[in-house]
């Protein structure tokens, strides 16, 4: 690819255009991580969360010069007890393979931590799958490092 991605966060005015190509790079995702009869969300659910006030999960898209998206990454705020300043969770990050090893995860990236920065945050968290060592060696390039000392725990809540 030549052309240089857009980088952008889904807005309220944006959000029905967005949803629609943030809900197919979800799937992407859910499919490699090996999610993919996970994902319930749909588009309309997608687009009427980032029209709320604030919206509880914001999204920054990479935009291919032809409108498609090209990657993406959603964050939310966690407010620690502890601390003064929150943390903002990076819940999911991707970005397709046509738009890989171009720079668009680290432009993505630098939203996401520009965010983080001008919030007021203190940290930038998220998970990365054990054998994802190309997300490893990525988040490692950028000055990251895996918290020693703490593995997240989850319980799936069902009816």
């Amino acid at each position: 690819m030549e052309d240089t991605p857009t980088i952008r966060w889904m807005t309220a005015a944006s959000a029905e255009a967005d949803a629609p190509g943030l809900l197919a790079l979800i799937r992407e995702l859910a499919a490699f991580e090996g999610w993919a009869g996970q994902v319930t969300v749909t588009a309309e659910e997608i687009a009427a969360r980032a029209r709320l006030t604030p919206p509880p999960t914001r999204a920054v898209v990479a935009a291919a010069p032809d409108g498609a998206l090209a990657g993406f990454a959603t964050v939310f705020d966690i407010p620690y007890a502890y601390a003064a300043a929150p943390s903002l969770e990076l819940e999911m990050l991707y970005v397709r393979d046509a738009w890989r090893a171009q720079g668009t995860g680290k432009a993505i990236m630098a939203a996401v931590l520009a965010h983080a920065r001008e919030t007021g945050c203190e940290r930038v968290e998220w998970n990365v799958l054990a054998s994802n060592t190309r997300a490893q060696g990525f988040y490692g390039s950028l000055g990251a490092a895996e918290k020693v000392g703490w593995r997240r725990w989850a319980i799936t809540i069902s009816d």
